[in-house]
């Protein structure tokens, strides 16, 4: 059980390539994702992230409200297939510098896997079932 399959997203959330940077930004914290596809005339053209919006268009003193998400979104897509280890997508998106990488099927678009996926997959792997989790472990206050 360590293929990419039992840890993407499914679902997919896409935008269009002349949506303002405010646009894609408010889809994203509705849905809470930190990533959109920018997808435009029956094609996937790139991904648009909350990394780009910090480091394209903040750190550059850009309008967010005039900005184009087609601006500032990473291309071409990396893609890997759904069956591949979750290890080979570990590697590619260190690789790549990425925290996003596109699933794929049959060459047909499936899923996203985040870095956050991550978190699941170790748990998955190496953690510890509920019984086992030490009980002198304390909530701290803020």
């Amino acid at each position: 059980m360590d293929q990419i399959k039992f840890y993407m997203e499914e679902s997919i959330l896409k935008v269009n390539p002349g949506a303002t940077v405010t646009e894609a930004a408010k889809y994203m914290a509705e849905n809470r994702v930190a990533a959109l596809l920018v997808s435009g005339e029956n094609k996937f053209l790139g991904i648009v992230t909350d990394l780009d919006f910090s480091y394209k268009v903040i750190a550059k003193d850009l309008d967010p409200k005039t900005t184009l998400v087609s601006e500032v979104m990473s291309h071409p897509l990396i893609a890997l297939d759904c069956e591949k280890s979750m290890v080979e997508a570990f590697k590619t998106m260190r690789k790549n510098n990425i925290r996003h990488l596109v699933v794929s099927e049959n060459k047909k678009l499936v899923g996203i896997l985040s870095i956050k996926d991550f978190a699941n997959y170790y748990n998955y792997k190496f953690g510890n079932e509920p019984s086992e989790v030490s009980s002198d472990t304390e909530a701290v206050k803020a």
